[in-house]
């Protein structure tokens, strides 16, 4: 028995390179014999048809490394016997299908033992052995529409048919698959002209020529069914030829052959035939239909478009174009409105219900382990991201759906520096230009937490500029930046239209759009009431990278600060204005190297991800371990982005506190005492006094007048104060009232011992100024630096508070042994 493919190669590589392939999962990783390989870089797999593929992630051609090895394409495609035992197949020809400007679309393969199957180039120097999504056209198309138009066109059975009468100087055309396999599609390329079918002689062929001569019919100027003379039983042109036949006879046969009618009977029946709709559906027989994932998922349709696939919801726009356009080349009319709709539901249902479930994506995705960026261009084209290194990919095995506003990224080129990047975007400071980095590099994983990026700075500091840059590089849109969205609705909306959501000169953040783009960083769904349905629900489920911008501070709210990386640019100075249409003249130019250093990045964090290990995981862990595995490829130190990215929390830890209208007040309270503890109607008592705060704070819109709000304002402070040493906790006391009480502890000021009440709730004595309770729920004005216990139970007890919201979920805390309050896992 013969060596099967994937076994010459592995022996070709190892006499090649003198080293062993090595397993790497269902294939194996060996040394590129086209290139000098430090490190194993060519990938070796079987393909589905069994023949070996072979892909260099340095980019070597495919017949590059054949001719290193010495083999063939021959050698790579299957040549073994099947489990039958039957003989070997072959490759003995192939048949180019290319279109009208002459660009291969795919080929007919002929095996001996005689056996036909199709192929289209994969882009890298291999094949797919399937149509699936690809155009289908008439064999010989080029030749066919350069030809004279006054001569006629021999329409025949098979392409070896078509391609004897060419070398005999006639016109000759044929469909993919042989007898019966005609599409009213291919008629266009026929219009005006002549047809000669000279149909093989055989019932199949017979039946095929009534079939096809009824499609081109009223399309073709005249369509004459030639019977040759003395053909044998089965046979077809080729074998006219062999016998003696020649392209003078030929002429002079079809120039007396009847031209062809149409039975009135069939016409009747046609008139009375498929409605507009069925024929629209039709249409779509070359269309991949599926649905997206979930039981109310999106019907999708991958069309072939030229010498790619595209693929759009069923009810989109594009695809209702696509049937219009297709139904008029064969029709040379418009459908009825109502034959669309009904078409559309249709394919639809099928797309539900007869059709696999795939994942659809807008921009980034990840499949099989690897990264997929679309680069929305014309040809359809996608960058594969592995561990290894990226490449552009003409036929991506993901599905992309472009939203309207998509722009494409230009297609990305090596040997850039990620350096590029600076004279188009006003962040000077060290630690800031890491953090834009580290930034970018995560808005292109397709898998977050990804942080929010909010950009600050005084009119004339370039805010809207850079941040326009900053999106060109990893999400160009028509509208990169937009006003602020009125509603949960509309952010939701505008995040499954795009990658990355970008908002500009935003003056603050409201508490509800804070909450949403919480929500929207870290994953998280919004539902309403489907539009013209009474209990339809519309849900959103999105996670994606976020850029505002603004004059104000755009993260002080502790959950949306937690989540963010907030830069202050500097102003520009007048001599270092630039206009804009030149800098983005010089942005356009720089972008593919920017774009591929930013994809080594990605690689590089992919590669390193797995040995990466901090000290401490600091909020957003994800995201810090991902852009401490990216640090070697965005050239910056070991250890510069946590550097960085600590030292920008610092900062908005005095930022949340300096917006919060109790921030200082708390901190006044807790700044010379150990523990602050009491109902939250005597905290805001305690806070709205003299000594903490004035009257303008009080009269403050945000001013938590309630205690409701203030206990609301408590626990969104509380994580920006534990990094000031002061933790909260929400507690029930124990006994009778079970009264729910706020503490404060000021874990710095902590003393050595408990501290004691400052007047026991007996004798009267007064230690302190403030009002509070004692523990019977007695009004006292007693200083409220509680012990840790409770005279009931000896232990305070603390139970879960189900109204913290911080990050959407309920927290509690425990004691721990040295008194310090810990978050239960």
């Amino acid at each position: 028995m013969s060596e099967r493919p994937i076994e010459i190669v592995l022996r070709a590589l190892r006499a090649a390179t003198g080293k062993e392939p090595v397993r790497s999962g269902a294939g194996w990783m060996a040394h590129c014999p086209a290139h000098d390989d430090r490190r194993p870089s060519l990938s070796i797999s079987v393909g589905e048809d069994g023949r070996a593929v072979l892909f260099c992630h340095a980019g070597c051609a495919t017949e590059d490394i054949c001719r290193r090895l010495d083999l063939t394409w021959a050698d790579l495609s299957v040549t073994t016997a099947d489990r039958n035992g039957k003989a070997a197949k072959r490759i003995v020809d192939t048949y180019d299908y290319r279109d009208k400007d002459g660009e291969l679309l795919y080929q007919v393969v002929r095996f001996h033992p005689k056996d036909f199957r199709q192929r289209w180039p994969d882009g890298h120097g291999g094949w797919v052995w399937n149509l699936r999504g690809v155009e289908r056209v008439l064999y010989r198309l080029p030749e066919l529409l350069a030809a004279d138009p006054s001569e006629p066109v021999f329409l025949v059975e098979g392409e070896k048919d078509a391609d004897a009468l060419a070398a005999l100087g006639l016109i000759a055309t044929t469909n993919p698959g042989g007898a019966g396999k005609w599409k009213d599609s291919y008629n266009a390329a026929l219009k005006g002209r002549r047809i000669v079918i000279p149909p093989d002689n055989d019932d199949t062929g017979r039946e095929h020529v009534e079939k096809t001569a009824a499609s081109v019919h009223g399309m073709a100027k005249s369509v004459r069914i030639l019977t040759l003379p003395d053909l044998p039983n089965k046979g077809d042109v080729s074998n006219w030829i062999d016998a003696g036949g020649t392209a003078e006879r030929l002429r002079e046969l079809a120039a007396v052959a009847t031209e062809w009618q149409p039975d009135p009977d069939a016409k009747k029946k046609q008139e009375r035939g498929p409605s507009q709709a069925t024929l629209l559906a039709e249409l779509a027989k070359d269309a991949e239909l599926f649905h997206a994932p979930g039981s109310d998922g999106e019907a999708y349709a991958t069309i072939p478009v030229r010498r790619h696939g595209e693929t759009h919801r069923i009810r989109s726009a594009a695809l209702h174009r696509w049937l219009l356009a297709g139904f008029y080349r064969q029709h040379e009319k418009a459908p009825a409105a109502q034959a669309m709709q009904d078409a559309l539901a249709l394919l639809s249902a099928q797309a539900m219900f007869d059709a696999p479930e795939i994942e659809v994506h807008v921009r980034c995705a990840e499949h099989d382990g690897d990264y997929w960026l679309d680069l929305a261009d014309d040809q359809w084209r996608a960058v594969r991201i592995t561990p290894q290194g990226w490449e552009v990919v003409e036929h991506p095995p993901v599905k992309f759906t472009r939203r309207r506003g998509m722009q494409a990224l230009s297609a990305p080129v090596r040997d850039g520096t990620i350096e590029e990047l600076r004279p188009f975007v006003n962040v000077p400071d060290a630690d800031d230009w890491a953090l834009v980095l580290s930034w970018l590099a995560a808005a292109l994983r397709p898998d977050g937490p990804y942080p929010v990026l909010g950009i600050n700075g005084e009119a004339g500091s370039a805010k809207s500029t850079t941040s326009r840059v900053l999106r060109a590089v990893v999400d160009p849109n028509a509208a990169p930046l937009r006003s602020e969205p009125r509603d949960s609705r509309d952010l939701h909306i505008a995040a499954s239209n795009a990658w990355l959501v970008a908002f500009d000169n935003l003056s603050g953040v409201r508490a509800a759009l804070s909450d949403d783009l919480c929500r929207l960083a870290t994953g998280g769904g919004f539902a309403t009431r489907e539009l013209y349905s009474d209990r339809e629900e519309c849900i959103f489920e999105s996670m994606r990278p976020i850029l505002l911008n603004g004059i104000e501070d755009v993260a002080v709210r502790g959950d949306l600060a937690d989540r963010a990386i907030v830069l202050t640019l500097p102003p520009i100075p007048d001599t270092q204005r630039q206009t804009e249409a030149a800098l983005f003249r010089s942005f356009e130019q720089a972008r593919p190297r920017i774009l591929g250093a930013l994809l080594d990045a990605v690689s590089a964090a992919m590669r390193n991800l797995p040995t990466v290990s901090l000290p401490t995981l600091p909020r957003m862990a994800d995201f810090a371990m991902w852009a401490t595995a990216a640090e070697p490829a965005l050239g910056l130190a070991p250890g510069a982005f946590m550097q960085a990215y600590i030292g920008n929390a610092a900062t908005r830890v005095e930022t949340v506190i300096e917006a919060s209208p109790i921030g200082a007040p708390v901190l006044g309270l807790m700044r010379d005492r150990g523990v602050w503890e009491g109902t939250a109607a005597e905290l805001l008592a305690e806070l709205e006094s003299d000594r903490h705060t004035d009257e303008r704070t009080r009269k403050r819109r945000d001013w938590p007048g309630t205690a409701k709000r203030i206990g609301t304002a408590m626990r969104r402070l509380a994580p920006v104060l534990r990094s000031r040493g002061i933790e909260v906790r929400f507690e029930r006391e124990a006994g009778g009232s079970r009264s729910r009480l706020i503490r404060i502890e000021n874990v710095r000021a902590r003393p050595s011992q408990p501290s004691q009440s400052s007047r026991t709730s007996s004798d009267g004595g007064e230690n302190g100024d403030h009002a509070g309770r004692n523990r019977d729920g007695t009004s006292t004005s007693a200083n409220l630096n509680r012990p840790a216990k409770s005279r009931d139970s000896g232990q305070m007890a603390v139970f879960r508070d189900g109204r913290d919201d911080r990050d959407g979920q309920e927290q509690a805390y425990s004691h721990s042994s040295t008194g310090e309050a810990s978050r239960e896992p």
